[in-house]
């Protein structure tokens, strides 16, 4: 109603503007051309009102236009409202058939609920872009991952298989399969999804030891007392990750951006950070006893009372760095800076325990 009521008046007002400027034409060309009024009128009312006719015409198509596309946009919101119960109905009831999947004993079951997890949460990122209400549609998303987390919390420790020991190939090595393809299918989705962020990814105590996890896309990553031995995470992102009590001895995070992050306690005795960005980074009470940090970017690190004997601190700067308590016995500090580091280590190396 308030629309034609609009539409009614603004009518009215052309109208009576034309008519005025009909008038002031004619009474102008009267005058000019010493003519009566009313041939006046009659000389001027025909082009005027032609053309007051067609700018009419143009501005009631160009109205026309965004009505229909405003009523389309709306119909279309609408559509998507009545859509979307449905889709949550049915993508909350392959979630659960998944979860369900998880806890079967044939690892090949266990590898279809992980695909089948993670086709869930991308069908629910695609619900989200396009709803309304994409904060609650992405609160269902986060129960996916939620999921995926705390299967890789659960469990005991798991046995890694060695050739020529007593430990076979069996259930364990392919529970390992099952986890290390749920981690690596979890990284690709939230770096496709980034622009979603940020998502809670919480793997605190997951044992995620020997597992080949490179090019891992995981800002935020809170994994406290995790167990990463002899995992790879070379070219990872890491930034602001939470890895307080990680046990990650021989791990490689080489040229992995840990810029920010907190690894306070952390054991990672002859790992290497070659190349890694290490702004911000808190390691205080760390053990990286025989690490390699290569080159490594050191800005504002926190290294108070870092266990640093036979590391290998070619080419790093300090400068900026929190170093005056570490122990640095016997690292190799070749092109290290500042040279007050060099002066502060000794040449005792410590002997390398297996």
């Amino acid at each position: 109603m308030g629309r034609t009521i609009r539409y009614l008046v603004g009518g009215a007002a052309v109208t009576v503007v034309t008519v005025a400027m009909i008038a002031g034409m004619s009474a102008a060309v009267a005058v000019l051309g010493q003519i009566e009024i009313a041939q006046a009128w009659e000389a001027t009312a025909q082009p005027v009102a032609t053309v007051v006719l067609a700018v009419t015409m143009v501005a009631s198509a160009v109205s026309l236009a965004q009505s229909l596309s405003a009523q389309r946009k709306l119909l279309t919101t609408h559509r998507q409202l009545d859509l979307t119960p449905a889709h949550v109905r049915e993508l909350r009831s392959r979630m659960c058939d998944a979860a369900r999947m998880l806890a079967e004993e044939r690892p090949t079951l266990r590898l279809a609920a992980v695909y089948e997890l993670l086709a869930v949460a991308d069908d629910w990122c695609r619900i989200a872009r396009r709803s309304p209400r994409a904060e609650r549609i992405l609160l269902e998303h986060q129960r996916c991952l939620d999921l995926i987390c705390g299967y890789l919390r659960a469990n005991h420790r798991l046995e890694r298989f060695v050739p020529g020991t007593s430990i076979e190939a069996g259930s364990e090595h392919d529970e390992r399969i099952v986890r290390e393809q749920m981690f690596v299918g979890v990284a690709t989705h939230l770096n496709v999804r980034r622009h979603l962020w940020p998502f809670r990814i919480d793997l605190s105590g997951a044992d995620l030891a020997g597992m080949r996890l490179q090019r891992s896309y995981f800002p935020g990553l809170v994994a406290r007392g995790c167990v990463l031995t002899d995992a790879d995470l070379s070219g990872s992102d890491l930034s602001g990750a939470d890895l307080t009590d990680i046990v990650a001895a021989n791990t490689r995070f080489t040229d992995a951006n840990l810029s920010g992050a907190r690894l306070v306690r952390c054991t990672a005795t002859y790992a290497s950070f070659n190349g890694a960005d290490l702004s911000g980074a808190e390691l205080t009470d760390a053990v990286l006893r025989g690490a390699q940090l290569i080159a490594a970017t050191c800005d504002r690190t926190d290294l108070t009372g870092t266990d640093l004997r036979a590391a290998k601190l070619m080419r790093l700067d300090l400068s900026s760095a929190a170093w005056h308590t570490t122990d640095l016995s016997g690292a190799d500090l070749t092109g290290a800076q500042p040279k007050a580091v060099i002066d502060h280590a000794t040449s005792a190396v410590p002997e390398r325990k297996p």
